[in-house]
């Protein structure tokens, strides 16, 4: 377990975050953390989705993979630019 800092975008928000994860946390869990920051206050939610998912370089990650599963296959650096759209 070691807290781990991203951008998170959710995709249609024009503001990026600093997001605090943990390595620990599951794509599912990361896309909740950043989307808390534009659902609901930027953008509206919407009724058609089923939920969240997230993309790294523009590749959709499986969301019940953990941070740390990635990092061991892919480069992934401090402050690494993740979007989140929504799941259909």
């Amino acid at each position: 377990m070691a807290l781990f800092p991203i951008v998170g975008r959710f995709v249609g928000d024009f503001v990026p975050h600093l997001v605090a994860v943990d390595t620990e946390d599951t794509f599912d869990q990361i896309a909740e953390k950043v989307a808390v920051h534009s659902v609901g206050r930027r953008l509206p939610v919407d009724p058609d989705a089923t939920g969240y998912e997230v993309l790294l370089d523009g590749e959709p990650l499986d969301g019940g993979v953990k941070l740390e599963a990635v990092m061991t296959k892919r480069k992934v650096l401090p402050l690494q630019w993740f979007d989140v759209r929504w799941k259909k």
